[in-house]
C-alpha cells in the first residue's frame, strides 16, 4: 500500500519550476517595460536621436531648407583655420567661465559665512540672497542692460557728480564688455554657491567649532580647519555644476551682447547658435556643438564620480 501511494505522490520537476518562475519573470519584465517604455520613447525622441542626427549632420554641408552633402571633416578642420571665430570663442568660454566661477566660489563663500551667523532678521537675508537666483535669466539680462545702458543709473550718476569725462559703453567696449558681462553671471549664480554652502556649514557638528575654540584656536584657524575641509565636497560638486551650466550660458550673452563688440563675448554655445540659425550653416554649426561634447562628458563623469562617492 505504502509503495502504491508512492506512486501516486505528485512530483514538481525542475523545468515546472523553472516553467513557473519564467512566466512570473515575464510578467515581472512586461510591467516593467510598461513603466519604462513611455520614459525611453521620450529620451529616444528628444535625446537619443537628435544628439546621433547631430554627429551626421556635423559631417554634412548643409543649410536650412536643403539637402546635405557629406563633406568629412572639412566642417571641424575649418574650425581651426587661422584667424578662426571658433578658437577665440573658446578663449571667450573660458575666461567667462573661469573668471565667473572664481568670483561665485569667494563672494558665495564669504556670503555664506555671514548668513550662518547668528543674525537678526536671518531669514530675511536668507530670503533677499535667493532673489537673484530666482529671477529668470532674460529678466536678470534686461535689468543689466537698462543698467549698464548710456542712459541707465550707472551712467547718469556718472555725469552727474561728474566722475568721468565720458559715459562708460559697457558692451559697446571690448576692453569692458566681457569683464561686465563676467559681473552679470557672478551676481545671477552666487545665489546657488551660497544656498550649497550654506546647507554644508549646517551640516558642520558645532562641537568640533566648540573644541577648536576650547583649544584657542582664532576665527581664522577654525575656518581653515574645519570649515573648508568639511565644505571640500560641496565646493567640488557646485564648481563642476557651476562650470557645466556656465559655459553653456547663451541667454544672458545673447541680451547683453549679441556676441560683440567685434566677437569679443561670444562663446561657444553663441557661436554654434549664430552659425546655425541666423547663418543657416546647420552642419558647420553642429560641428561647433560636436566640439563641445568632450569637455562636457568628462565634467559630467567627474561629478558622476564625485557624488557616487560621497553616497
Amino acid at each position: 500500500m505504502a509503495e502504491v501511494q508512492a506512486t501516486y505522490t505528485p512530483k514538481v520537476t525542475g523545468g515546472a519550476r523553472r516553467s513557473a518562475a519564467s512566466r512570473l519573470l515575464g510578467r515581472d519584465w512586461l510591467l516593467g517595460w510598461l513603466l519604462v517604455g513611455p520614459v525611453f520613447l521620450i529620451l529616444l525622441a528628444l535625446l537619443i536621436y537628435p544628439f546621433f542626427d547631430a554627429i551626421l549632420l556635423s559631417f554634412q554641408e548643409r543649410f536650412i531648407g536643403q539637402d546635405g552633402v557629406w563633406v568629412g571633416l572639412r566642417n571641424y578642420t575649418a574650425l581651426f583655420a587661422p584667424n578662426s571665430l571658433f578658437l577665440k570663442a573658446a578663449w571667450n568660454t573660458v575666461a567667462i567661465t573661469g573668471g565667473a566661477i572664481v568670483g561665485k566660489l569667494v563672494i558665495g563663500l564669504a556670503m555664506a559665512c555671514v548668513l550662518n551667523q547668528r543674525l537678526r532678521l536671518r531669514n530675511l537675508w536668507r530670503g533677499l540672497m535667493f532673489l537673484p537666483w530666482a529671477v529668470p535669466a532674460v529678466v536678470t539680462a534686461y535689468a543689466w542692460r537698462f543698467l549698464f545702458d548710456t542712459s541707465g543709473p550707472i551712467n547718469g550718476l556718472i555725469a552727474q557728480f561728474q566722475l568721468l569725462d565720458d559715459y562708460i559703453y559697457f558692451f559697446n567696449d571690448a576692453r569692458i564688455a566681457l569683464p561686465a558681462l563676467i559681473l552679470v553671471v557672478i551676481w545671477s549664480g552666487t545665489p546657488f554657491w551660497t544656498m550649497n554652502f550654506l546647507a554644508g556649514m549646517q551640516a558642520i557638528p558645532a562641537e568640533q567649532y566648540e573644541a577648536a575654540e576650547i583649544d584657542g584656536a582664532s576665527t581664522f584657524q577654525r575656518f581653515r580647519y574645519i570649515t573648508l575641509p568639511s565644505l571640500a565636497p560641496v565646493i567640488l560638486v557646485t564648481a563642476l555644476l557651476s562650470t557645466i551650466w556656465t559655459s553653456a550660458n547663451l541667454t544672458q550673452i545673447l541680451v547683453l551682447t549679441g556676441g560683440g563688440p567685434n566677437y569679443s563675448t561670444t562663446t561657444l554655445p553663441l557661436l554654434a547658435y549664430l552659425v546655425a540659425i541666423p547663418g543657416h550653416e546647420l552642419g558647420a554649426g553642429a560641428a561647433i556643438s560636436m566640439m563641445m561634447m568632450p569637455a562636457y562628458t568628462l565634467l559630467v563623469f567627474f561629478l558622476t564620480r564625485q557624488m557616487l562617492r560621497q553616497e
